[in-house]
């Protein structure tokens, strides 16, 4: 039940991810049920009831076979038979084929006696047409010896309740309304069934607890990422970057964690490590930079052996960045601590599991993860391990909205 549960709430973190290709689905699906809405005509509904006739008193033969003592569903059949049907439809103008007259008529049985024909049109007057026609039709068939389809002859016993004068429905506003949500249902339903055919095959991580768990790593913080795309912009971000008051604190905390942040001149150094192509990470290791020096520590940036800015910094960050498939570190310096920063979504476990492994053959000890972009569903922290989560998860309760007296 739990394994259920966990896959419909990743299904749906799965939709709500890519609820844009959703609302394009539903935005097409609304528009192809508007456009066939135009393309069938808005139908109007027209009423008829009639009585079937009393059986003859005096007359057992006739009595034997009075429409009043025969089954109503006997009569509900006769009056939806071809032949009433056919003759119906030549008696309209524009005469109407039988198929089409099938279509449009419905015969149903409101008591023992009474017979209630829907007929539709594309006009109101086309449908009060077509109902008396039925009805009519009807009437001449079980009352005389006329012969159908063909001339009518004189209608003898017409026993007709009510005859159809008003017509309901057609409403083209209300008849696109319910083409174009359909449309748009349909659209959503099959967008989300693509979303998740996508996304089925796709093993990479995206909370913060799978990304924790797959390598035993706790995740320090999680933070907002900086587009940097030129030198210009990596300048802004070493002189100007301002982080808002959740990131900072993100950054700070991680900085503390790490035994960074200490001001009486002891000099750390940090080794920040992150996969080629990850456009969304890269940027880390100047941020907390530009974080240290805002907070009263100096730092600088060490890229390929080259130091931004130069001195005796008090922190030195190394960005080393390496191969998602094949990672190597190569010759990089040795530091006090090594953090990975990667982006929600980028990485699958086996992923960032080679990364860990090419640390370990260095002898260099990860001490966490930095989550750059979090996924906007995702709600976990990744920094309580999964057995842990497992011994502390919650017993089942009631979700009745209504507490129960246990007796």
């Amino acid at each position: 039940m739990s394994a259920q549960q966990l896959d419909v709430r990743k299904s749906w973190r799965a939709i709500r991810r890519h609820r844009w290709i959703v609302a394009a689905a539903a935005a097409v699906g609304l528009l192809g049920g508007i456009a066939y809405g135009l393309a069938v005509p808005a139908m109007h509904t027209a009423t008829s009831l009639v009585v079937l006739p009393p059986p003859a008193a005096n007359d057992p033969a006739k009595t034997a076979t009075a429409p009043g003592v025969q089954s109503i569903d006997t009569q509900v059949y006769i009056a939806g038979s071809e032949p009433v049907l056919k003759s119906a439809g030549q008696n309209v103008t524009p005469a109407l084929p039988t198929e089409k007259v099938r279509d449009r008529v419905k015969v149903t049985a409101v008591t023992t006696d009474v017979i209630q024909i829907d007929a539709q049109g594309t006009t109101a007057q086309q449908s009060m047409q077509l109902a008396n026609a039925v009805a009519e039709v009807y009437l001449v068939f079980v009352t005389t010896d006329q012969k159908l389809p063909g001339d009518l002859g004189k209608k003898t016993g017409a026993r007709i309740l009510e005859q159809a004068t008003t017509a309901r429905g057609g409403n083209m506003l209300v008849h696109l309304g319910i083409f174009g949500l359909l449309g748009a249902l349909a659209g959503a339903v099959a967008g989300s069934i693509g979303v998740l055919v996508r996304v089925r095959g796709d093993r990479r991580l995206r909370l913060r607890d799978e990304i924790a768990d797959s390598v035993g790593l706790p995740v320090l913080a999680s933070v907002s990422s900086y587009r940097a795309t030129d030198r210009s912009d990596w300048a802004y971000l070493l002189e100007h970057y301002q982080p808002t008051a959740v990131e900072a604190w993100s950054l700070r905390k991680t900085l503390h964690h790490l035994a960074l942040d200490v001001r009486d001149g002891t000099p750390g150094t940090l080794t920040v490590l992150s996969l080629a192509g990850d456009d969304k990470a890269l940027p880390l290791g100047p941020q907390l930079a530009a974080l240290a020096n805002s907070i009263g520590i100096s730092a600088a940036i060490v890229i390929d052996g080259h130091q931004e800015p130069a001195g005796d910094p008090a922190l030195t960050i190394h960005l080393v960045v390496v191969d998602r498939e094949t990672p190597h570190l190569g010759d990089a310096e040795h530091t006090a601590s090594t953090i990975v920063a990667l982006s929600a979504g980028f990485v699958t476990a086996e992923q960032l599991a080679r990364l860990a492994v090419a640390a370990a053959a260095q002898d260099r000890t990860i001490d966490g993860i930095v989550v750059t972009d979090p996924d906007p569903t995702d709600r976990t922290t990744g920094r309580v391990s999964a057995a842990t989560r497992r011994a502390g998860s919650r017993l089942p309760t009631l979700l009745s909205g209504t507490a129960r007296r246990l007796r």
